[in-house]
C-alpha cells in the first residue's frame, strides 16, 4: 500500500487537494532552511517537496496510489527537472521570495499614487498638517483579501495551489519555458467557492481615503515627499507609496531662495542719513531692524538665522534698503538741500553731507 508520501505530509489517503495543499505549505514552512533555522531540515524539505509534487497531481496520484513509487518514477527528465524547479521555487510559492542560494521572483508591487498640494510661505516655515482625499485600492476588508465569501476557497486546478503556471513559447533560438502567474486564481493557488460580494472576488476595493500627512517646517518649493505604503494595494502583494508633489506660494514681500529670504524696505532721505529702525515682513511676525546712519541706497543687511529652517539649521534674511528721493521739494526743502550742497564736501557722500548738516 502506498503510504509514504501520504506520511510525509501528514494526511490521510482519502486527502482532498485543499488538505494536501495546506499540509504542504504547513511543512514546508518548519523544514524550510531559509524560513525557520531552528527546524530547517534541506532532506525532508525535498522529501515534501516530492510528495506533494506527486499527491497534488491526481494522474500521478492514481498511478502512485495503484502502483507505489513505481507507477510514478518514469518521469524521467521532466520529473526531475520539475522536481527542482518545484524545490527552488517553493519559498515563492510560500514565503514570496528565493529557494536555495536563487533570486526569488519578487512580489507584486502596488502602484505609486500621487496628489500635488500648494501651501503659503508661512506654512512652509512652519511645517503643517494637510489631509489628503485620495481614492486608493487596498485589500478587501470583508474577505481580508481571498476574494472568496466568508473565506472559503478550494485549491486552483489549472496551477494545482502554486499560483503559478508554467509556459513554453516559440522563440528564434528555439523553446523557451517561462513561469507565469496563473491566470485563473490571479497568482493566489485559491479559487472562492463563491465570490464575496464585496470585491465581486477581486480581493482588492477601492474607496475614498483621507491621509493625513505631516509636511515639514522647511519644505522647499518643487519638493516630492514619500509617505510609505499609502499607495495601491496589489492583490497578494505589497502596497504603493505616496507621493506628494510640494508648492509653496509666492509671498506678497518675502522672496524664497534655498533657505535664505530677501525683501526689500523704503525709506526716506533723513533716515537714512541719520538712522532709524524698520520692521520688516517676515513668517514668525514682523522683525525690528537696525537700519544705521549712513546707510547708502541699495545696501543690503544680513539678519542671521532669520531665514527658513533647514536640515543644518536655518538661513539668513537680507533686507535691501531703498532710499525714497523725493520728485517735488517744498521751497524749504529746496532751500536746505541748496545749503547741503554748498557746505557738503566733494569726498564725502550726499548722505554723509545730510547727516552733517543736521548735527
Amino acid at each position: 500500500m502506498a503510504k509514504e508520501y501520504y506520511e510525509t505530509l501528514g494526511v490521510s489517503e482519502d486527502a482532498s487537494q485543499d488538505e494536501i495543499k495546506k499540509a504542504y505549505r504547513k511543512k514546508a514552512k518548519k523544514y524550510h532552511p531559509d524560513s525557520n533555522k531552528d527546524t530547517a531540515d534541506e532532506e525532508k524539505f525535498k522529501k515534501i517537496n516530492k510528495a506533494y509534487d506527486v499527491l497534488s497531481d491526481e494522474e500521478k496520484r492514481k498511478k502512485y496510489d495503484r502502483f507505489g513509487k513505481q507507477g510514478v518514477k518514469g518521469s524521467s527528465s521532466r520529473g526531475r527537472r520539475q522536481a527542482a524547479s518545484n524545490f527552488q521555487d517553493i519559498f515563492e510559492q510560500i514565503f514570496g521570495g528565493g529557494g536555495f542560494g536563487g533570486r526569488g521572483q519578487r512580489e507584486a508591487q502596488g502602484e505609486n499614487l500621487k496628489v500635488q498640494t500648494t501651501i503659503s510661505l508661512e506654512e512652509a516655515y512652519h511645517g503643517v498638517e494637510k489631509t489628503f482625499k485620495v481614492q486608493r485600492k487596498s485589500e478587501c476588508d470583508s474577505c481580508n483579501g481571498s476574494g472568496a465569501e466568508n473565506g472559503n476557497t478550494s485549491t486552483c486546478s489549472n496551477c494545482r495551489g502554486r499560483g503559478k503556471i508554467e509556459e513554453v513559447r516559440r522563440t528564434p533560438l528555439g523553446r523557451a519555458r517561462q513561469v507565469v502567474e496563473c491566470p485563473e486564481c490571479n497568482g493566489t493557488g485559491d479559487i472562492p467557492e463563491e465570490k464575496c460580494s464585496e470585491c465581486n472576488g477581486s480581493g482588492i476595493t477601492e474607496n475614498e481615503e483621507e491621509i493625513t500627512v505631516d509636511i515639514p517646517e522647511g519644505v522647499k518649493d518643487g519638493q516630492r515627499l514619500r509617505v510609505n505604503g499609502k499607495g495601491h494595494t496589489a492583490r497578494n502583494g505589497n502596497s504603493g507609496d505616496l507621493y506628494i508633489f510640494v508648492s509653496v506660494e509666492a509671498h506678497d514681500s518675502l522672496e524664497k531662495k534655498d533657505s535664505d529670504l530677501y525683501t526689500t524696505v523704503k525709506i526716506g532721505v533723513g533716515d537714512a542719513a541719520l538712522g532709524t529702525k524698520v520692521e520688516v515682513p517676515h513668517p514668525e511676525s514682523k522683525i525690528s531692524v537696525d537700519v544705521p546712519a549712513g546707510t547708502q541706497p541699495g545696501q543690503v543687511m544680513r539678519v542671521s538665522g532669520k531665514g527658513m529652517p533647514s536640515g543644518w539649521g536655518s538661513g539668513d534674511l537680507y533686507v535691501k534698503i531703498d532710499v525714497d528721493i523725493p520728485e517735488y521739494l517744498t521751497d524749504e526743502q529746496e532751500e536746505v538741500m541748496e545749503e547741503l550742497r554748498e557746505t557738503g564736501s566733494n569726498e564725502k557722500s550726499f548722505f554723509e553731507s545730510v547727516k552733517d548738516f543736521i548735527n
